[in-house]
């Protein structure tokens, strides 16, 4: 893309997730609490879920920046890029899922 700056495409992209990643830092900070408090496998879990959806989440956008401004990359590569990353974020929605099962099963 010519002429494109890092800040035109990366601003938007952050702007437009700034309410996950939010949400995520607070579900992050609070599952430390719990696990400093009472930590057993459940909330080992839930922790590890939180810090792999934030970290998705920040992925998407730096990667999507990298490839459209810096490699210039077409929409099917970025899309496949995308791709890949949810696969992050399915991880972390197992983890997520197995903590609260874990907690729900041990009453």
């Amino acid at each position: 893309m010519e002429g494109v700056s890092y800040f035109e495409v990366f601003i938007p992209q952050l702007l437009g997730s700034i309410p996950y990643l939010v949400a995520w830092v607070v579900a992050l900070v609070l599952a430390v609490v719990m696990l400093k408090r009472k930590g057993s496998r459940a909330e080992r879990f839930l922790v590890i879920g939180c810090a792999v959806m934030l970290g998705s989440s920040l992925l998407k956008s730096f990667i999507y920046t990298w490839l459209r401004v810096s490699r210039e990359a077409s929409n099917i590569d970025i899309a496949s890029a995308m791709g890949m990353i949810s696969w992050l974020s399915v991880a972390g929605v197992v983890c997520l899922v197995y903590a609260f099962w874990v907690k729900w099963k041990a009453g």
